[in-house]
């Protein structure tokens, strides 16, 4: 991958990360209402995170991650050196806040509190999502999209490794333990390794990548009303205007990759303070996001 579009790709991650923790943290009870116009943009960065992780995902296994082995080993310790801080903290954060602040808690439709030991048994084998039961862990609503990224590279993994004749029946199982939202959000984690293996293959004039990169730049930021034009819910969770924000970021995409397709490498201080600061923090930051 270009030095340039991996950077750019940190980036977008950590600023995704940093727009659903300050997002969540806006409400009234809890800031006062402070950046309360990030709270519209949770969603999208969700899309984000979604196609972002699709893309990775086809790259470390096109580049690095060629045997089910070593991509199985690595999801793991990718998801559970999150999941399990994540739990933790979770659990530290709720204990102390119902009983330092309990009006931030008891009866709010964020605070799940009740059968505390299932929830987290379910959250940690990331099955709090199958079927959309919002199992969620205590306060902690963003650690939804982990039950689905788990799902999305296991069907990967399938779809990838699996050479088996048994192939088939272990997608349909896979999926009809996930449920139909999941299966419904697939196409869009899916959308993130359709655009790596066929990005290379598009190679765009700079003006035009520079438009298109300008008018995906708009959609997204003009998110929260432009998917109100193509909304659709399933189980009562938004899937058309997730759809609208995953076209519009995948153009970002393909418009960056063109935009910065050198091989020249960072500037060594930009390039150490981006993986520094953007690279590594940032699932942790989403994972904690409330």
């Amino acid at each position: 991958m270009k030095p340039k579009f991996s950077a750019y790709l940190d980036v977008v991650r950590f600023l995704a990360a940093l727009t659903v923790f300050l997002g969540h943290a806006s409400g009234m009870k809890w800031t006062g209402g402070f950046l309360w116009q990030l709270g519209g943009y949770g969603d999208t960065c969700v899309v984000i995170f979604f196609v972002l992780s699709g893309f990775v995902i086809a790259y470390v296994t096109d580049n690095k991650e060629n045997h089910w082995t070593t991509y199985s080993a690595n999801r793991i310790a990718r998801l559970w050196s999150v999941i399990i801080p994540a739990l933790v903290l979770t659990f530290v954060i709720d204990y102390i806040g119902v009983r330092v602040a309990p009006q931030l808690y008891l009866g709010q439709p964020w605070f799940n509190g009740d059968h505390l030991a299932m929830r987290y048994l379910v959250s940690f084998f990331l099955l709090n999502e199958a079927w959309h039961i919002g199992y969620a862990p205590g306060i902690n609503q963003p650690f939804w999209s982990l039950s689905y990224e788990a799902f999305y590279y296991l069907i990967f993994a399938l779809l990838t490794f699996y050479k088996g004749r048994g192939k088939l029946l272990a997608l349909l199982i896979v999926i009809a333990v996930g449920g139909p939202v999941v299966l419904a959000l697939l196409p869009v984690w899916l959308a993130g390794v359709w655009i790596y293996r066929n990005a290379k293959a598009t190679t765009l004039p700079k003006p035009i990548a520079g438009l298109m990169f300008v008018i995906s730049g708009v959609l997204l930021m003009l998110s929260p009303t432009v998917r109100q034009f193509a909304s659709f819910q399933l189980m009562g969770l938004e899937i058309g205007g997730r759809y609208v924000d995953a076209v519009a970021f995948l153009m970002n995409l393909v418009a960056a990759r063109n935009l910065l397709d050198g091989n020249e490498p960072l500037p060594a201080r930009l390039g150490r303070t981006i993986k520094r600061v953007a690279s590594r923090p940032s699932c942790c930051i989403y994972s904690t996001g409330h």
